[in-house]
């Protein structure tokens, strides 16, 4: 369970991380909402343990330990992080990625061979530019699904590379419910869509978790109605 207790953060001229609380835990997707990108990678980094918060606590089964959050986290798809750059093709930036992810075997698979088995092969060749909204949520989502050493994946902004929020959401409730190896799921945006029935968050916000029954299906949780209706 990742659990945010009033935690801050100064920047440079304002508040960073306002207080904030919230848990998730492993098996569950939360929508935590922030008004500046600022705000959000700079959420993002402290709930993977890169960034050190001034007040408050983050803890990952009861240790508040940085090292811990890096370890059993992972960041994902955060601009001016480790985001995929401009003018890069999708098999570098996939075989980037693929090469700090430990590998059982001794020879790490072919990044051709991946995009096969993920189903993504129509991607080997395009440059970044060239991607549509759903092209890069699958992208990144295969990559989050690849982190077998993470129980805490945290996506800083999905919502960037789509229209609505139908596009990325079903696809992050299903890493978190993935039967193989469940997980924690956190994703911080700037707008939380009505269709969402489940957790929730806000930066500045310390008021406690809603209930929500565990194991309930996507179509309780999510209920898209019309694009323009459900603008992420």
């Amino acid at each position: 369970m990742l659990e945010v207790e009033a935690v801050q953060a100064k920047g440079r001229h304002a508040p960073l991380i306002e207080r904030t609380s919230f848990t998730v835990e492993v098996g569950e997707l939360i929508l935590v909402q922030g008004n500046s990108q600022l705000q959000r990678s700079g959420l993002s980094l402290a709930l993977t343990g890169r960034l050190r918060p001034d007040k408050g606590t983050i803890s990952w089964d009861g240790s508040d330990k940085r090292k811990t959050l890096r370890r059993r986290s992972s960041l994902i798809d955060s601009p001016r992080v480790n985001q995929m750059e401009e003018h890069m093709r999708v098999r570098d930036y996939a075989a980037e990625m693929l090469s700090y992810m430990p590998h059982k075997m001794l020879k790490r698979p072919s990044t051709e061979q991946w995009l096969r088995d993920h189903g993504l092969e129509d991607l080997d060749n395009l440059w970044e530019e060239q991607l549509t909204p759903d092209q890069r949520i699958r992208l990144v989502v295969a990559l989050a699904g690849q982190e077998k050493r993470s129980d805490l994946l945290v996506f800083d902004t999905p919502s960037r590379h789509a229209n609505h929020t139908a596009t990325w959401l079903p696809r992050l409730h299903r890493l978190a419910r993935n039967e193989e190896h469940p997980r924690a799921v956190v994703a911080v945006v700037p707008r939380i869509s009505t269709s969402w029935h489940g957790l929730t968050a806000r930066i500045g916000e310390t008021a406690p978790k809603p209930y929500v029954p565990s194991g309930l299906p996507l179509d309780e949780l999510f209920t898209p109605r019309t694009a323009q209706e459900d603008l992420s």
